[in-house]
């Protein structure tokens, strides 16, 4: 665990995703949670040792199943941005496992299947504060990465959890993407409103500046390609064609997990091409969550 402020924490020895934990004077305020059971598990008894028995609410950072498939180990309220609420509505009871490999951390766990969803009880649509001390806790809407896309800003430390919409060693997720969105949402990371916070990455911990300049290249450099793509009348299967070149733009450790290159690029692939269908050949229908 690290405390990257006052009463401000990471917790970054989970696979897949890094949850926070922010704890106030009258509550706990945790964000996200691991997808695989063991490390929910251990996730849980960490929060408890940390909450001295005050409220505690669990904050989804969008949809995605690597950070809401493990909260049901917690059992605390959970909010989230309504969009997301939806997504799990429309969500069966149960996980199941199924479809091809989309580069998806809850992938690579043991023991995935059949787990239960813990469904948001509180949902908003744009900003809410929390004044669980004498400054609050805002959780803001920025869509971009994911339509449901929450960030968790704790003014008085300087520190803001922008889950998805910044990566730093891997490319992130874009099957429901929304690309302008999100060059608009790093161009405000880059903004002197944050240039004094500590931004924290959902799947890679503390980011640098470099790390937002980076970003924006691969965003405009993918939107510019897909773009171009479909000026051509071009396919799906077009766009997914453009992974390789947009993994190079990626600086991963290959001695980590020899597989990682085609993991990542299962990612890319898949969200290209669901990015393309919903942007381009079914703008008005978005497609479904999976799961």
């Amino acid at each position: 665990m690290q405390e990257i402020a006052r009463n401000v924490f990471l917790l970054n020895d989970y696979r897949g995703v890094i949850p926070g934990i922010v704890v106030r004077a009258e509550g706990t305020i945790l964000i996200d949670s691991p997808p695989c059971p063991q490390d929910s598990r251990l996730w849980r008894a960490r929060c408890r040792n940390l909450s001295d028995g005050t409220d505690t609410l669990l904050v989804y950072l969008d949809a995605h199943a690597d950070r809401t498939l493990g909260a049901r180990m917690l059992e605390v309220p959970v909010l989230a941005h309504e969009h997301t609420v939806q997504v799990f509505r429309g969500r069966s009871a149960i996980f199941r496992v199924q479809g091809s490999p989309r580069g998806e951390a809850w992938e690579r766990c043991s023991q995935i299947s059949n787990m239960r969803w813990a469904p948001p009880q509180i949902g908003i649509s744009h900003r809410m504060e929390i004044f669980w001390d004498e400054t609050p806790v805002i959780v803001e809407h920025h869509p971009g990465a994911h339509p449901g896309a929450l960030w968790v800003m704790v003014p008085d430390q300087k520190v803001v959890f922008v889950g998805d919409a910044v990566t730093l060693h891997q490319p992130p997720f874009l099957a429901h993407a929304d690309l302008p969105s999100w060059i608009e949402a790093i161009e405000t990371l880059l903004s002197p409103d944050y240039s004094d916070f500590f931004i924290v990455s959902g799947r890679d911990g503390l980011v640098p500046t470099s790390a937002l300049h980076h970003m924006l290249k691969f965003l405009k450099t993918t939107h510019k390609a897909i773009t171009a793509i479909a000026a051509k009348k071009g396919t799906p299967e077009d766009a997914a064609g453009l992974a390789p070149k947009l993994l190079a733009m990626w600086d991963f450790d290959h001695t980590r997990e020899p597989d990682l290159a085609d993991f990542y690029l299962a990612r890319l692939q898949q969200g290209l091409q669901r990015y393309f269908t919903s942007t381009y050949i079914a703008p008005h229908h978005s497609q479904p969550e999976d799961n």
